[in-house]
């Protein structure tokens, strides 16, 4: 067990509640009478669809069948045992919204808006025993969403089955002879029988399905049936629900997405009333506290988010599946969580958002929440992926993160070239990365512009042998070191920039190659932005030095956080004061043969740590 994991387990017990299966056991000695009896005092919102001694007992040794309130879950299960007893009663607990413990198949039983008037219903009348009408449409439900063919019944009617020896289709019969719902008397298939169930309003809603045809296949094609109203899904397109708990960080959540390269095409508030609709119709109607301390509260604001490049690989983020079709969705999402949770006590984390899983879910969600925009913002999604085009014919993917830009090799006009396409709204990196080519121009390190076009730019293209020149190269690192004339190199270019006025914020060694022929080159120029005015030294300068604060522009947090200790100094192996001075070479090489040794132990103590980490996440995993 990490601490992570322990300080979950800590968190849970701190919050007093405990870990509930639905499966539990009436005591022998109370029985059925005295615990309805009991849940009547308490107060209970509660509805019986199976009990002792009923007419048509339901399919299977279930014992009693309760429906309970999401909010009497703790109460209910009070009156349970875990371990069953000699005489006592197995009871299924059941919540309206289908809590954890409390759900069938990972969402709730029934349809979360008919299971809520059914038990308003009772409530009203007092009746707390579900009526022949309420046991047959259950029971359907049941069969037919949560089962499917292993309930016994065929797909079409007709076709040959041991219906006749299904218990579902005999206690269906029955059922329907009393209340009469059904018009035809012969057992119904699966489709007909969904048909009807659509017809009366208790169809889940689409992302119920899905997540039910994970156990129930045949609703695959339900689901493919539902999707056919909606617009052809377009690549990138998200929906990101922010919880009631999260309201208050709307602002960090931008920011968030901002920096892992989406862009957020719809901002709307949820409330009043469309706040429990979204909440039935979404996530299995399931908003409920999950693996954290505290709930999150219903869904209360929707940021539709767009990726013109999404990330295909596998998520290994909590909550992914292998329906995720943007990795990087679940990413920004729990960068997302540590932010607001940070902080917090233990006690009061709790989960502020809900992501859907492919760009055909945030279709459906749209449905949903927002139907009267699903076509315009289907449509700008769509532009904006064509206006990300590469306009040439591409190589090979050279892309690192991609969330400014994506790099290409590219065939341009005949010949090998960089080509780098900036994501729509990131043009401002596109124009610095043309203005350091202006200012630097008469500087050999700086890579040449072949072309600019309305998003692209594209550079001559350079053999890479960095590795090469790296020397040497201090233990327990998988790098060596940059040679002295490249340092005074780069020494000279900063001091460049910086007499001008601009400092190069977020230069570091990834952003440089080395070809043999065409020698030292620098390749990214993002951030390059004014500073606070023309100096001719380089002590503070933004690329060894943190940038300040009150630094008002585009600043990645790796430039916040001592960029030169933690990316340069492996690299050049001196301390940055010998940097920023023209210090004669026999010195600096001598120093650094002086300075291997801290540098040697600081690279074991960061070998180790990742060592043990990486053990703490196998034992985790066992």
């Amino acid at each position: 067990m990490n601490w992570q994991s322990a300080q979950k387990r800590l968190a849970h017990r701190l919050s007093g509640k405990r870990s509930f299966k639905h499966r539990g056991y009436i005591a022998g000695g109370m029985g059925f009478d005295e615990f309805a009896a009991t849940l009547k005092e308490l107060h209970v919102e509660h509805l019986f669809f199976n009990w002792p001694g009923a007419e048509v007992p339901w399919p299977g040794d279930h014992g009693v069948i309760l429906l309970a309130s999401d909010h009497d879950l703790y109460r209910v299960t009070r009156l349970l045992r875990s371990q069953r007893h000699r005489g006592d009663i197995a009871c299924t607990l059941f919540t309206i919204g289908g809590l954890p413990g409390s759900d069938r198949n990972g969402v709730a039983w029934l349809p979360i808006s008919r299971a809520r008037e059914m038990l308003a219903a009772s409530g009203r009348c007092g009746m707390h025993l579900a009526s022949d009408e309420q046991r047959l449409l259950a029971m359907c439900s049941e069969a037919v969403y949560h089962l499917g063919t292993e309930s016994g019944l065929p797909l079409c009617a007709g076709q040959p089955s041991d219906v006749a020896l299904s218990p579902y289709a005999q206690a269906m019969q029955l059922l329907n002879s009393s209340c009469g719902i059904w018009p035809s008397p012969q057992v119904m298939g699966l489709e007909e029988l969904e048909g009807r169930m659509a017809e009366a309003c208790w169809r889940p809603s689409t992302d119920t399905l899905r997540k039910l045809s994970r156990s129930n296949p045949w609703l695959a094609q339900i689901v493919a049936l539902a999707q056919q109203g909606y617009p052809e899904p377009v690549p990138g397109l998200a929906v990101m629900l922010v919880r009631e708990q999260g309201l208050l960080h709307l602002d960090d959540f931008h920011k968030t997405l901002e920096h892992h390269g989406f862009d957020v095409l719809c901002d709307l508030n949820i409330q009043g009333e469309d706040q429990l609709r979204v909440a039935d119709r979404i996530r299995g109607g399931n908003w409920g506290r999950g693996p954290f301390p505290c709930s999150g509260g219903l869904p209360a604001h929707m940021l539709v988010i767009h990726d013109v490049h999404p990330d295909v690989s596998r998520s290994e983020a909590a909550g992914a599946n292998e329906q995720v079709d943007n990795a990087r969705v679940f990413t920004a999402k729990e960068s997302m969580r540590r932010r607001m949770n940070r902080g917090r006590p233990a006690r009061q984390h709790c989960n502020p958002l809900h992501s859907s899983d492919n760009a055909a879910q945030a279709v459906e969600y749209l449905a949903v929440v927002a139907p009267d925009r699903i076509e315009e913002i289907v449509e700008q999604a769509r532009q904006r992926n064509a206006a990300y085009r590469t306009p040439y014919p591409v190589l090979a993917d050279l892309s690192k993160h991609a969330q400014r830009a994506k790099v290409e090799l590219v065939d341009f006009h005949g010949a090998q070239a960089i080509c780098k396409t900036f994501r729509p709204g990131r043009e401002r990196f596109m124009e610095r990365e043309v203005q350091a080519r202006e200012l630097g121009k008469e500087l050999p390190e700086v890579s040449s512009i072949l072309e600019i076009g309305p998003r692209h730019l594209v550079f001559e293209w350079y053999a890479d042998n960095l590795q090469r020149i790296l020397s040497p190269k201090a233990p327990f690192y998988q790098h060596g070191m940059l040679p002295i004339w490249a340092i005074e190199r780069l020494r000279h270019v900063i001091l460049h920039y910086r007499r001008l006025g601009y400092e190069c914020i977020d230069l570091n060694p990834h952003n440089l190659i080395y070809d043999p022929c065409q020698g030292l080159k620098i390749i990214d120029f993002e951030f390059l932005q004014p500073g606070p005015r023309g100096v001719d030294t380089l002590k503070g300068n933004y690329a060894w030095y943190a940038v300040p604060g009150d630094f008002c522009g585009d600043v990645p947090q790796s430039a916040r956080n001592r960029p030169y200790l933690r990316r340069w100094l492996p690299y050049t192996g001196l301390p940055r004061l010998l940097c920023l001075h023209e210090v004669p070479r026999p010195v600096l090489v001598l120093a650094r043969s002086f300075f291997l040794v801290p540098l040697t132990l600081a690279g074991m103590k960061r070998a180790g740590r990742r060592y043990v980490r990486r053990i703490a996440r196998q034992i985790a995993v066992k």
